[in-house]
């Protein structure tokens, strides 16, 4: 059997373990720390970012519905009603694929 290790204690002030540690900042107060510049640059990246998401989002919901996955198992992933999951996304599906009219052709 060999030695018992000692442990090394480290020294800490008076009152430190009762500090707690600073919060990170919140995102109002990131923000708020920006420059004109890169608040108009920050939105540009964001609406960008929003719609990558969103082209995401209805590709992933147009295979779930090919899937047989049902409407309210959606609108509860999406927090919504299943009325409202179904009349935005499938209103949205129909516009993408619906045929050229007769008029159109015209």
């Amino acid at each position: 059997m060999g030695r018992a290790r000692k442990r090394k204690v480290k020294y800490v002030q008076p009152g430190y373990r009762h500090r707690a540690r600073a919060a990170p900042p919140s995102p109002a107060e990131r923000i708020a720390r920006l420059s004109p510049a890169q608040v108009l640059e920050r939105i540009t990246r964001a609406r960008l970012h929003q719609k990558e998401l969103d082209a995401e989002l209805a590709a992933l919901i147009d295979h779930a519905v090919a899937l047989g996955v049902g409407w309210p198992d959606i609108a509860g992933c999406l927090g919504v009603t299943r009325q409202a999951a179904r009349q935005h996304y499938q209103r949205r599906h129909c516009d993408d694929t619906a045929e050229p009219s007769q008029d159109d052709a015209a």
